[in-house]
């Protein structure tokens, strides 16, 4: 636990007792060694006596230790507690940032057990190793396991431990982060989207494919339209199905929520991925501190690439609490957030993760209602995916059909998908894992650029269950077209390279989704790709008739205008009514108006999905980083920020401004 800023002062200041072979000597001017560790607080000054009652009251509630409750509270600095607590129990203190551990003691193949057990080895004198260990009881139990040979342990704090492992495995970690998934299960991995023989196969097919359309044009154009409107249909079933499943799902239901008590809740890691967030950071900061969850049982890490030093100090000028952690990647190949997240995945302590946004507000409620739909659905269910919504949806005309799209989607489709237990893409945000499951499957796969969607199908591929949480995450929309198409740009582009992926094996795909499963594969990621890629082909089709038209007789080019024509008013027909139903349920009002300009978005998805294609060819890995805090509603939501963390630093002067500099 703790924030790099917070830890690395304390070789300014004396340490109890001046360092006898590289640790800390256990000692106190009052004696306290046998009282309790609250106690040892007051009489040390580290700790008020209304910080404390205050403290053993919600440890009563939530079975925490004294220690694990102050630290996720902010009331006291996991330094300062872990070195109080080797002096009550008159144990030196290893402090590894001023001395650190022999790297010739640290194997890589112990890492998981470093992370895992917070203990690492520390030195080797006269033939005795010692380690330094967070829970020293624990990880002498676990020393024995391990070995047999006599050892002695010192105290330290969790930032040492996580310091420590960073500074020395870095690269073996990194090249984790970059290749598991590649080196676990190579046919799902983005990394090279087709080997060399799949290339010569598709260009002698795309050779076949021109001579064909040069030689025959009419038939060539025929089925190119056939086949692009039979694409448009099924969406738009698709979508019509969504609206009828909503129709008949119960409403006014309340939340559900985990029947735990607090006691019983288990830690949860929350995983931020960051780059050059310092204008929404402070508002990601006060939505998590407001979670309807105990505190010290969050396990937040905020991950940031070594490299943004401008969101680092951001984050270190706000002076977290103990259970925020930063997690700095090393700069590596690469730059994506699926390559920074499993980086952070291997610091992951809960048993279950959820991952957030820069710019996310997620419900208070979410992670409880998260545990009872883990509890409820049993090892089956391997991840939980709560609807995203936008606070600013009244901005503009572009987070206006951005809010009606996102409504269809994740009030409507989605769930209609989940309760079928069919295979959907996930949201890239808000969305709840069981750590083991994740870690089983190989995580993320760093090269592709819309890991969601990758994910999604790869644990349904698995054999896992995917569900639909109802308590939301607002976000920020892109109220900016540039920004927009930046980003819908990334959003198709790791489309295309996760239908690329699934399909350069499509025997193994069908045999992994099953028929249904497979189907519905190809609706949503490959109808949703190919129509927008061929919705402007319908008009410039409209146009081009009449030449094309010349070999076929008048009654064939009036069906095949009365085709399209159709296609498109089946298809805008039933993305208006989802995204106006989607709407209804959010409570969204006005955007009737709004819903008939829904053609005109599509041709700006239309010209990310181009423009998505040539980075397909020329840059593949490239991601193009959305700017979140341009909403004109940003500053009401840090003013918000601002006023709770200053209602809680006013709560909490008595204690916290006083603590001692290590």
């Amino acid at each position: 636990m703790g924030l790099p800023g917070d830890e690395d002062d304390r070789d300014k200041a004396p340490p109890l007792e001046p360092p006898v072979e590289g640790f800390e000597e256990a000692s106190s001017p009052f004696r306290t060694q046998n009282l309790p560790i609250g106690q040892h607080l007051l009489q040390t000054g580290l700790m008020d006596q209304k910080v404390l009652s205050q403290a053993l009251s919600r440890q009563s509630r939530s079975g925490l230790r004294l220690g694990e409750d102050l630290i996720g509270h902010g009331e006291i600095r996991p330094f300062d507690f872990y070195r109080a607590l080797a002096n009550q129990h008159a144990q030196p203190f290893a402090n590894l940032l001023t001395v650190p551990p022999n790297s010739d003691l640290l194997e890589e193949e112990d890492i998981d057990f470093y992370l895992r057990e917070q203990c690492v080895p520390w030195r080797l004198h006269n033939g005795t190793l010692s380690f330094a260990a967070v829970d020293t009881q624990k990880a002498a139990a676990r020393l024995r396991e391990k070995t047999s040979v006599p050892f002695l342990l010192y105290q330290t704090s969790p930032f040492d431990i996580l310091k420590t492992v960073q500074s020395r495995f870095s690269p073996v970690l990194t090249r984790i982060a970059q290749n598991k998934l590649r080196e676990k299960n190579s046919a799902s991995s983005a990394h090279s989207l087709l080997s060399l023989k799949e290339k010569l196969v598709l260009l002698f097919l795309l050779a076949c494919l021109s001579a064909a359309t040069i030689q025959f044009p009419v038939p060539a154009f025929l089925l190119l339209n056939f086949t692009t409107g039979f694409a448009f249909i099924a969406l738009a079933a698709l979508r019509l199905l969504s609206i009828q499943v909503a129709r008949q799902r119960e409403t006014g239901v309340p939340v559900p929520q985990t029947s735990r008590t607090d006691k019983e809740l288990p830690l949860y890691t929350i995983m931020i991925p960051l780059l050059r967030e310092t204008a929404v950071l402070p508002i990601l900061v006060d939505a998590l501190q407001r979670l309807d969850y105990p505190p010290a049982k969050l396990d937040i890490k905020l991950v940031l690439e070594e490299t943004d030093t401008q969101t680092i100090e951001a984050a270190r000028h706000l002076k977290l609490p103990g259970n925020f952690e930063l997690i700095l990647v090393p700069p590596s190949f690469p730059t994506t957030k699926p390559k920074a997240c499993n980086y952070a995945l291997a610091f992951a302590r809960g048993e279950f993760l959820v991952v957030y946004d820069a710019e996310d507000i997620p419900g208070p409620a979410q992670l409880r209602e998260a545990v009872e739909a883990f509890d409820r659905h049993g090892p089956a269910l391997a991840c939980a995916q709560a609807p995203l919504a936008y606070y600013n949806w009244e901005e503009n005309w572009l987070t206006r059909q951005f809010a009606m799209e996102y409504a269809a989607i994740f009030d409507l489709l989605l769930p209609a998908l989940a309760e079928r237990r069919s295979p959907f893409p996930l949201g890239g945000t808000s969305t709840h894992f069981r750590t083991s499951t994740l870690r089983k499957i190989g995580a993320w796969d760093a090269y592709n650029v819309t890991e969601d969607a990758d994910l999604g199908i790869r644990l349904h591929e698995a054999g896992y269950e995917t569900c639909v949480l109802a308590t939301p995450t607002l976000e920020e929309a892109n109220c900016e077209l540039a920004s927009w198409t930046r980003q819908r740009t990334r959003w198709l582009k790791g489309w295309m390279q996760t239908y690329i992926v699934r399909m350069r094996h499509p025997r193994d795909t069908l045999s992994q989704l099953g028929l249904r499963g497979f189907l519905i594969f190809q609706i949503v990621i490959g109808a949703f790709l190919l129509s927008a890629l061929a919705h402007p082909l319908f008009y410039v089709a409209a146009v081009l008739l009449p030449a094309f038209g010349a070999d076929t007789s008048t009654v064939g080019q009036l069906l095949l205008l009365l085709f399209n024509v159709a296609v498109l008013l089946v298809g805008f027909g039933a993305a208006i009514l989802a995204g106006l139903a989607g709407a209804k349920a959010r409570g969204l009002k006005g955007l009737g108006v709004y819903a008939l300009t829904t053609p005109l978005y599509w041709l700006f998805i239309s010209f990310s999905a181009y423009r998505a294609l040539f980075q397909l060819f020329t840059k593949p890995h490239h991601w193009e980083k959305t700017v979140h805090g341009v909403s004109n509603m940003v500053p009401a939501y840090l003013a918000r920020a601002q006023h709770w963390r200053m209602s809680r630093n006013r709560s909490s002067t008595s204690s916290v401004n006083r603590f001692p500099k290590p």
